[in-house]
Parts: C-alpha cells; structure tokens; sequence
C-alpha cells in the first residue's frame, strides 16, 4: 500500500485551499449579517461587523507581508507560510475586537439603520 504524496508542496493545492477557506469566511459573514437583519439583533450585527474587520486586516496584513523583501534569514517553507497566516489571523481577531481601525464601528452604524427601519 501506498501514499500518494506528490502535491503536498503544490502551490496550486495550496491556492484552492486557502481559496475554499475564504469562501467559507465570507459565505458565515453573510449568514451571521442575514440573520442579524431578519431578527433586527444589533449584537449579532456588531458581531457580524467585528468579523468583517478582523477578516479585512487579515487580507490586509497578507498583502502587506508581499512587500516586505525576504531577508533569508529563516527558509521560506510551507510551515513558515501557516505560521504567519495564522500569526496574521490572530493578529486581526485581537484589533477587531478592541477599537481596531474603526470599520466595525462604522459598518455597524451604517447597518443598524436596517434594523431600526
């Protein structure tokens, strides 16, 4: 018996993957923010609106990190990939929940109108 390995490193796997999760992010966004508008629930809208910010700065830091040269310090491997995607995910989910950048503050605000009409 035998395992098939050969596109464990395929940059096009790994494409879809993260493709699929992104999908997924925005297809609960889209769940959560329905939902909060059919109930008229401002805290599941709040909700709804902090993880929309937490996922743009992810997308955020993700685009950021394209610019920084590579300094070769450390070798560029998949396991170095998740690791900072993830470290950029936690990172998001901490300011999104604070003040953050003020997005989800705005968005709420803007929302909340459906609610109360």
């Amino acid at each position: 018996m035998s395992i098939d390995v050969s596109n464990i490193n395929n940059p096009l796997s790994q494409y879809i993957t993260s493709s699929t999760k992104e999908t997924a992010d925005q297809n609960a966004f889209e769940a959560i923010l329905n939902e909060a508008v059919e109930k008229k629930d401002s805290v599941k809208l709040k909700k709804a609106c902090q993880e929309f910010e937490g996922y743009y700065l992810q997308q955020l830091f993700k685009e950021m990190r394209k610019t920084i040269p590579d300094s070769g310090l450390l070798e560029k491997s998949q396991g170095r990939d998740i690791f900072e995607d993830m470290l950029y995910e936690e990172y998001s989910k901490n300011m999104s929940k604070g003040k953050g950048m003020g997005l989800s503050e705005m968005l709420y605000r803007q929302l909340s109108k459906n609610i109360t009409d």
